[in-house]
């Protein structure tokens, strides 16, 4: 082959790289600036009273043979965007409400566990909830002392739901 000739294969090839790299940046761009975003602002979850069912009696020694004792009830409306998975419950000061007549002491119904009681299975309140029943397993008890009084008593436990975006 003459040196002519491998000189313009030569200089082809390098004309043909060079103009496939001048492509190659003509198509890679970039550049910086500044975004936005907004987040949202959280509205609390509003908790009310649920219809109660079931049955509170005093705690025997070897514990109540089934969570659905000492169950509470409530109602929880989400008003957010979003849904919030509901992951632990707090019982605060229960008041009980004893039948005419009859006296049970303040103390004779407790959170079956002190602090935060971290739920099994989370709950999930949909987003724009109006009202979502909620049951909270074996969340008090009545002490094994509780009086005859306590019969057929009424117990307001007031209550505090911890959770996050769902």
């Amino acid at each position: 082959m003459s040196r002519r000739r491998r000189f313009g294969i030569i200089g082809t090839t390098v004309v043909l790289l060079m103009s496939g790299g001048v492509a190659y940046a003509s198509w890679t761009q970039g550049g910086s600036g500044v975004a936005a975003a907004k987040a949202t602002t959280v509205t609390p979850l509003t908790v009310t009273s649920g219809a109660p069912a079931g049955v509170l009696y005093p705690k025997p020694s070897g514990g109540y043979p089934s969570t659905a004792i000492g169950a509470v009830y409530t109602t929880v409306a989400n008003p957010n965007t979003y849904a919030v998975q509901v992951t632990a419950v707090t019982i605060g000061t229960i008041t009980i409400t004893p039948l005419a007549g009859q006296t049970c002491a303040a103390g004779s119904v407790i959170a079956s566990t002190a602090g935060p009681m971290t739920l099994t299975t989370p709950l999930t309140i949909p987003a724009g909830s109006s009202g979502t029943a909620v049951t909270v397993p074996g969340a008090i008890e009545m002490v094994p002392t509780a009086t005859d009084g306590c019969q057929g008593a009424s117990f307001s436990v007031p209550i505090t739901l911890t959770g996050a975006a769902a």
